[in-house]
């Protein structure tokens, strides 16, 4: 008796954590405003920057002066996921929650920082990163992730490290190598950040 009750238990909670699969005329709407939004989220988030010696205009300005490389990323990422929803209902996915997703990422960047050995030196700047990040994903949730929510269904991802992993990938083939990262973090520095200018050049996008 006791094993079929936590037999049913573990049933439910597995049947819980499924969802339908969004078909991609569902989700259009939704990634179109995601798309747009993402600026505007890290524009209301300004205040988690604020103390890092810069304003945040020209921070602004070092991201936006790579908004093509930005884009193209989102076109890799998109390909990539092309058949994450479907073209039609009936399908079930697992449920996916973004603040895995986040821890996932955060501990990506922080083996990349490892690895180039800085892990120790970049520690203030990945708690501000940290705090920065949480409040765009905060932000986007409201918008574009409360899209999501209102459609009652998920995508068919990969799993979080492998998403991470992706990402990265895309974000290296289209100009965030080792050089596009290290000259993103001289600008930066330039712009007023002047302790990250001892860090950047040692950057080792791998």
């Amino acid at each position: 008796m006791l094993r079929f009750a936590l037999a049913a238990s573990l049933l439910a909670l597995a049947v819980a954590q499924m969802q339908p699969q969004c078909t991609c005329q569902q989700v259009e709407p939704c990634k179109s405003g995601a798309q747009d939004q993402v600026m505007s989220c890290a524009d209301s988030c300004q205040k988690h920057v604020s103390g890092m010696g810069a304003p945040y205009s020209s921070i602004r300005s070092c991201i936006m002066q790579r908004q093509s490389t930005i884009n193209s990323v989102v076109n890799c990422q998109e390909r990539q996921l092309a058949n994450s929803c479907a073209a039609r209902p009936g399908a079930q996915v697992p449920k996916r929650y973004p603040e895995t997703l986040k821890l996932a990422a955060f501990n990506e960047v922080n083996n990349i920082l490892r690895r180039s050995g800085l892990q120790a030196e970049a520690a203030s700047f990945m708690a501000v990163g940290k705090k920065f990040a949480s409040c765009v994903m905060k932000c986007m949730n409201k918008g574009s992730g409360r899209c999501f929510k209102k459609l009652g269904c998920g995508l068919a991802l990969p799993p979080d490290n492998v998403l991470v992993q992706q990402t990265k990938q895309c974000a290296m083939g289209s100009g965030f190598n080792t050089a596009g990262v290290q000259s993103l973090c001289n600008c930066i520095a330039g712009a007023g950040v002047r302790s990250l200018a001892p860090l950047c050049n040692r950057i080792q996008i791998s």
